[in-house]
């Protein structure tokens, strides 16, 4: 008798073998590994936060540590021998003294007064522009502008 599927005894045998197989179920889950991929990648990139935030503080620990102690800044000695100084108060005070320009005094005490008087009555203490000396410039028209554009 002749084998109409072309298989051979030993064929059937090992082709019902495989049919009788089930297939098992996966112990991997692709979410699984996709997760544990995930996680891997966050690890790595937290330990290089961690390594370098602890480096930092070491740093910081060893300059705290190691600091160098603050030293008086060393003068040469002077003796009164090689440095003569006249110490009479009137060689004091002129030498403790700077020459100050009266003029700078007398608007030094003007606006002390104009301080004292907003102090007490307000802003309407102030003088108006036109008192005020040292010759503000009037502000600017349409007609003195048109003068000083032809001027030019």
């Amino acid at each position: 008798m002749q084998n109409t599927d072309g298989l051979t005894p030993m064929d059937r045998e090992l082709e019902a073998a495989l049919g009788g197989l089930r297939i098992a179920p996966a112990a991997i889950s692709r979410d699984g590994v996709i997760f544990d991929a995930g996680r891997a990648s966050a690890r790595r990139r937290s330990r290089l936060w961690q390594g370098s935030s602890c480096i930092l503080a070491l740093l910081l620990l060893a300059s705290v540590v190691w600091r160098p102690t603050p030293t008086a800044p060393q003068r040469p000695a002077e003796t009164v021998a090689q440095h003569p100084v006249d110490i009479s108060p009137a060689a004091l005070s002129a030498a403790s003294t700077q020459a100050i320009d009266s003029e700078q005094v007398r608007a030094f005490r003007r606006y002390l007064r104009m301080r004292q008087a907003v102090l007490e009555r307000g802003v309407d203490a102030l003088p108006a522009s036109t008192e005020i000396p040292g010759g503000i410039d009037p502000p600017l028209t349409r007609e003195s502008l048109d003068e000083l554009l032809s001027s030019t």
